[in-house]
């Protein structure tokens, strides 16, 4: 089992960062996350996601014979990863999933393309969610970025749905702890549905999504660290930098192990998914455990370390801060990974 990058990999990963330096730098995407809610589909964010389409994003994982660029979950990691970096707006997670498993060819095409973005939903209590052979029918409270999705990826009972937005599709703007990730309710009738998964292969797509999503968190943990130490190096304070003072010092060690830890773990945990592992499960919980842990303690450390800025609005730190608690109680919080290990421990 390698662990490295390859060739193809580095070359994947500078091509995405080099995209979202251009297109999506912090200090804009303040700006463009509010224009993710529209219900338009138009605008300067429909036109990123078909140039990220062009650029073969949605299509990482996808064979080349059914319109993709043939290689695994892995490319997918790194891209989400850099996603995560920047905190990028979008139902980019989304998109990459449907991709892979969608059963129609002409919807897998569009989402390669860019033109149909797809998000992410669990129903939760109080949803509702019918299917009645083609058609789906549901009212959902705080869907991420259903404003500007196009289709759905729903998680509900024993399966996954893929539904496609239709005319009676109505989405109310919500209030949203992460600025970055807006909510909003969803009511829709007749839309047309179809199951991409059920039984055994539903828990599997569950775990590919979670290992998924915490390559994304990987990213903000890790930007976390950066944001401290490039700040402590500048910082002064009794004509030093913040940096060689050892309280600080050993705060950013902290951050960047860490880092390292859930770094490796989200890892290992996208190759035993790739191998098909017979403990892959296991691992995915683990990573889910140690990458929510390290994003809500980097998060609060790396605003520590910015001092009074820190806890400003013009300060990115608090951006991070929301994400790790977004992503820590998305797709099965700690205790419920927890409860997962202690199970399997339990029937040992």
């Amino acid at each position: 089992m390698d662990l490295m990058q390859s060739e193809d990999q580095d070359a994947i990963q500078e091509t995405v960062r080099s995209f979202l330096s251009d297109r999506l730098p912090l200090d804009r995407t303040r700006v463009l996350a509010a224009q993710f809610t529209t219900t338009e589909g138009a605008g300067e964010p429909a036109a990123i996601w078909r140039d990220a389409g062009s650029l073969g994003f949605f299509g990482l994982g996808l064979p080349q014979e059914r319109g993709g660029a043939g290689f695994s979950v892995t490319e997918e990691m790194i891209l989400l990863q850099e996603i995560g970096r920047v905190l990028a707006p979008g139902p980019w997670l989304g998109s990459v999933v449907a991709a892979g498993i969608a059963a129609d060819e002409g919807e897998r095409a569009a989402i390669v393309a860019g033109e149909r973005p797809c998000a992410l939903v669990a129903v939760a209590s109080g949803d509702r969610f019918e299917v009645s052979g083609t058609e789906a029918s549901g009212s959902l409270a705080r869907v991420a970025d259903a404003g500007f999705a196009q289709a759905l990826l729903v998680r509900a009972g024993d399966g996954w749905y893929y539904v496609r937005r239709g005319d009676d599709w109505r989405v109310e703007a919500g209030r949203s702890l992460d600025p970055m990730r807006p909510l909003a309710s969803l009511s829709f009738a007749g839309a047309e549905c179809s199951e991409v998964a059920s039984g055994a292969a539903a828990e599997r797509l569950d775990d590919r999504v979670t290992a998924l999503s915490c390559a994304e968190a990987i990213g903000g943990i890790e930007s976390t660290v950066n944001m401290s130490v490039e700040y402590c190096k500048v910082r002064t304070q009794f004509g030093k930098p913040i940096g060689s003072f050892q309280a600080v010092k050993h705060r950013c060690a902290d951050m960047a192990v860490r880092a390292e830890v859930a770094r490796s773990a989200t890892i290992y945990a996208v190759v035993s998914l790739r191998d098909a592992a017979a403990d892959a499960a296991h691992h995915v919980a683990v990573a889910k455990l140690m990458c929510g842990d390290a994003y809500l303690k980097n998060g609060a450390d790396n605003i520590q370390n910015h001092g009074g800025m820190g806890f400003t609005w013009e300060c990115d730190a608090h951006l991070y801060m929301k994400r790790a608690h977004s992503f820590d109680l998305t797709f099965g919080a700690r205790p419920a990974q927890l409860d997962t290990l202690v199970r399997e421990m339990r029937a040992l």
